[in-house]
């Protein structure tokens, strides 16, 4: 198994590689296109040999929907890979493909992750213009010394709001209230200013509002609670607006049997779950403790924290948190058991505080002090961890718009937003077990109990019992038998007449047993069907139960069986 940060071309021929050396359990497939013509694939994992797809209850795992956060991408990938490569040798992974169904899109914004790969962009989703028809007039992040990176310059004036710090003279401190004496700068990306109007000479800091020319976030272009660009940056001229979402969003209705979903993000080192409009009241107690408890076996599996979207991310300052997320959508929506991911976290590893543990609300709360000794901590870490890659010292530099400057800070690409190379692996190793646990939570029907009986002569009465033997219900959550149609059937196929009950009959959902938190009969979990048919006593008839989310159960028998 390899972690890598994949390349385009790079990651189409190792799926296409490992879709040829394991045809048995594993399909590639385009899903869609983006917007510069790049294939989005999508990949199926399960034992075809036992049951289609189609067939049995699914896992979808998302990754790389922010283009930065290409850790995901390499988890992704990995996850694939190890699910092929221990199938057989792993009771858990080969129980997974036996029985469910694993579907993987591994890079959904593959523009914008080729594009930060390549070059030293930093970008938030596609690399397309926008919000703007046209880059207005601005300050925009840009590589201005060449360096391959772009960092942060820091620029001494005596309005300047930062001063080094006196322990460690590269982390930039707050200036205190009334502090004079000494020498301050502003600090802000590296970049250049985009000139525009025609006008006299004006000092460069008249022109540099902050810009961005690719502002699109995927992530926010979900229909659920929406928000035009005015109330949510990056959120899109309208829901689903961009071709690779779209195309994300056809599929997944036309894959109804997907019953637990993941995405992968980065960074924070935590597992987030619903709700993310307000407490855990606002979810049922049912729904409630199907997500507390599936997130929380993450955090155990993982070392990562677990928490709501509301709990780790509202700052009580949001009209809407989030508005347009795609877990948001897909639990609301479609009534589908989801998290988010966030992967790596730089700030716990240096024993710092970061928002995976402490939440958004604590992190803005921090005092200046605070803030400075978690930098400390962050930059000494990086001195022992990523030597010679990690820290890039305050340089002189002699910018075009500000003259005088100094270049310098942490990585931005492989420090803060994703891990160093030679840590990749270790923080895929991390999340897999949890991805692997999440699917094999997924429904899982099963027929503990047939009985037939000779009535008469060619007279059989058929009694069968079907049980749930997976955590989640067979609509995934409580809220999904709201939004699941189509309800459990069984079926008795044969040339037989009917006397008394019909096929398809038409159940009710059954739960899982992750519903149970007291000693109960289990009688929501199981359901009976009973007929009365007239056929040959040598006639073989197959009786099958089947839900869209919990996949199909058959058993073929003749009608002279008796149990």
């Amino acid at each position: 198994m390899k972690a890598l940060y994949w390349g385009f071309t790079a990651m189409w021929d190792e799926l296409s590689r490992l879709a040829q050396k394991y045809p048995t359990l594993m399909r590639v497939e385009v899903m869609g296109t983006s917007r510069e013509g790049r294939a989005i694939p999508v990949v199926t994992l399960t034992q075809f040999a036992r049951a289609t797809a189609e067939e049995k209850s699914a896992v979808l795992v998302d990754a790389n929907i922010h283009a930065g956060e290409v850790t995901g991408n390499a988890a992704a990938m990995y996850w694939i890979t190890q699910c092929l490569e221990m199938y057989g040798n792993d009771q858990e992974i080969t129980a997974l493909l036996d029985d469910h169904t694993v579907y993987v899109v591994p890079r959904l914004s593959v523009d914008g992750a080729e594009a930060y790969l390549t070059t030293p962009a930093w970008l938030r989703s596609s690399p397309h213009t926008y919000p703007y028809s046209a880059p207005p007039e601005g300050f925009y992040p840009d590589d201005v010394n060449g360096d391959g990176v772009i960092l942060h310059m820091r620029i001494p004036a005596e309005d300047g709001a930062f001063v080094p710090d006196e322990l460690d003279p590269r982390v930039m401190r707050q200036r205190r209230p009334g502090e004079i004496g000494g020498t301050y700068y502003h600090v802000f990306p590296e970049g250049r200013i985009h000139r525009q109007s025609r006008s006299g000479d004006l000092p460069p800091f008249a022109r540099a509002y902050n810009r961005a020319r690719s502002g699109m976030d995927f992530n926010r272009n979900f229909p659920i609670r929406w928000a035009n660009e005015a109330g949510q940056d990056g959120a899109g001229p309208f829901p689903l607006s961009e071709p690779e979402l779209r195309c994300f969003a056809q599929w997944i209705i036309a894959h109804p049997n997907i019953a637990a979903y993941a995405a992968l993000h980065t960074s924070g080192g935590v597992i987030l779950r619903q709700p993310s409009t307000g407490d855990d009241t606002v979810l049922s107690s049912f729904d409630r403790l199907l997500f507390t408890r599936v997130a929380d076996m993450g955090a155990e599996a993982s070392g990562y924290f677990a928490g709501s979207n509301f709990e780790k991310f509202a700052t009580g300052h949001e009209a809407v948190l989030m508005p347009g997320a795609a877990d948001d959508w897909m639990y609301d929506h479609l009534g589908i058991l989801g998290f988010t991911i966030e992967l790596w976290d730089l700030a716990h590893r240096a024993g710092a505080r970061g928002y995976g543990e402490y939440g958004m609300r604590h992190m803005i709360q921090r005092t200046p002090d605070e803030r400075t000794d978690d930098e400390r901590k962050i930059y000494a870490w990086v001195d022992r961890e990523a030597i010679d890659q990690g820290v890039f010292p305050w340089t002189a530099f002699h910018h075009p718009d500000f003259g005088d400057v100094e270049i310098g800070g942490l990585h931005p690409k492989y420090v803060i937003q994703n891990p160093p190379l030679h840590l990749l692996e270790e923080e895929c190793a991390r999340i897999s077990p949890f991805l692997t646990r999440l699917g094999l939570s997924t429904p899982k029907l099963r027929i503990p109990y047939l009985r037939v009986t000779k009535e008469a002569d060619h007279v059989y009465r058929v009694v069968a019992e079907v049980a749930n033997g997976g955590f989640l219900p067979t609509t995934s959550t409580e809220k999904g038998k709201t939004h699941t149609l189509d309800k459990l059937t069984a079926t008795l196929e044969g040339t037989v007449e009917f006397l008394s009950g019909s096929s398809p009959y038409i159940m009710d959902h059954l739960d899982g047993y992750g519903g149970r938190d007291a000693w109960a009969t289990p009688i929501r979990q199981r359901g009976v069907v009973e007929w009365v048919v007239r056929g040959a006593s040598d006639e073989e008839v197959t009786i099958s139960f089947f839900a869209p989310r919990a996949g199909r159960v058959s058993r073929s028998f003749r009608l002279s069986f008796e149990a």
